[in-house]
Parts: structure tokens; C-alpha cells; sequence
């Protein structure tokens, strides 16, 4: 299983989406810096970098559990 950066940036505006439902003090200034450093971070050499990481421990991650569930399930 890989995780896109799509995914993964999916992934955090729903989380962003879910905080901001239940916060009821939560600004729609604060909505927007948050996601404009989110785009700024996945958009920079770093970040791309960083992903890449995220992207590998997630996706490794995933692919134990699968691999665990399989074997004891067979």
C-alpha cells in the first residue's frame, strides 16, 4: 500500500475539518494559516522530503499489518 501525497495531505484537511467542527473557538483565520503552512511545508524541497519519509513509515507500516492479518488468518 503506498499513501500519495494527495492522500496524505487528505488526510490532514479532514483531520483540520473534524478539529474545527468540534472547537467551537476555532477561527476561520486560523483554518487558513494552518492549511497555507501545510501547503507551504508539502510544497518545499524539505517538505517533499519529509513526506517521502512519512510516506515510507506509513506505508510500511501498513503493508506489516496486512502481512500479519494474512498469516494468522490463514
Amino acid at each position: 500500500m503506498t499513501l500519495t501525497t494527495t492522500g496524505l495531505f487528505a488526510l490532514a484537511a479532514v483531520g483540520l475539518g473534524i478539529w474545527m467542527k468540534k472547537d467551537s473557538s476555532f477561527r476561520r483565520r486560523e483554518f487558513l494559516a494552518v492549511s497555507l503552512f501545510w501547503i507551504l511545508v508539502v510544497a518545499t524541497p524539505w517538505g517533499a522530503d519529509g513526506i517521502a519519509k512519512i510516506q515510507d513509515m506509513v506505508g510500511n507500516g501498513a503493508q506489516t499489518a496486512s502481512n500479519t492479518v494474512n498469516s494468522v488468518s490463514k
